[in-house]
């Protein structure tokens, strides 16, 4: 079925750090003679972000360099980096760097095609995410930011993933009733129970294969949505 909108969410979907976090982590840790398994440290940040979230909601800068140092001090504690505490303050410290800087996110390569295509027939868009303001200078530097006729952030509206009320916002916002409107994240909890419960077609992006056993319509690359877009 033709959408009239299409709304997306944005890290894991639009774009990623290049190299991931546990990577980024893992480099740190190595960096001060205490290397770490990636895959250690990528099972780690699943059980942090899942149990105690993410650091999507700073005010500012120096707020987001606080919350991402400790972040990332959680999972490495949670990996059982040993090493002594200003070692450990120091990989903290350096990954949160590396993870707060814009111009470490590349976009996935099939984001700039669909965005066209959905341009070309007058499909409007936009973004929903829990974030805060780096989601805005990232999509500066990833020349995304004039791409989409709306972004709504959970900072900005005081409203987070899955609340249905977010994705009501963003469809209300590029003018479309949820039922005609399409969105894709990469999130089975956040993205695709709050946009079945909001009312919109969820389509789940899972580009690693992280999640075999989802039932509902899923895809591996936005080349593979099927939207009439001729019709």
């Amino acid at each position: 079925m033709r959408p009239d909108g299409v709304l997306f969410d944005a890290a894991g979907t639009l774009f990623d750090l290049t190299p991931p976090i546990h990577d980024v982590i893992a480099s740190a840790a190595a960096c001060q003679g205490h290397p770490c398994s990636p895959a250690r440290l990528e099972r780690a940040l699943d059980d942090v972000g899942s149990t105690l979230g993410w650091p999507d909601d700073a005010s500012d800068s120096a707020g987001r360099t606080r919350a991402w140092t400790v972040f990332v001090r959680q999972i490495i504690d949670e990996a059982h980096v040993t090493a002594s505490e200003a070692a450990l303050r120091t990989i903290a410290e350096t990954a949160a760097a590396t993870i707060l800087e814009p111009a470490n996110y590349r976009v996935f390569p099939d984001v700039t095609p669909l965005i066209e295509r959905l341009s070309a027939a007058d499909i409007r868009i936009g973004i929903v995410s829990n974030f805060d303001d780096l989601l805005f200078e990232i999509l500066d530097h990833t020349r995304l930011s004039t791409l989409f006729d709306t972004v709504l952030t959970s900072y900005r509206t005081g409203i987070s993933k899955p609340e249905p009320r977010i994705f009501h916002l963003a469809a209300q916002a590029i003018g479309t009733a949820p039922e005609a409107t399409h969105y894709i994240g990469d999130s089975v909890y956040s993205d695709m129970g709050g946009a079945h419960a909001a009312g919109l077609r969820g389509i789940l992006i899972d580009r690693d294969g992280k999640h075999p056993t989802y039932s509902g319509e899923k895809i591996v690359s936005l080349m593979d949505l099927q939207l009439d877009l001729d019709h």
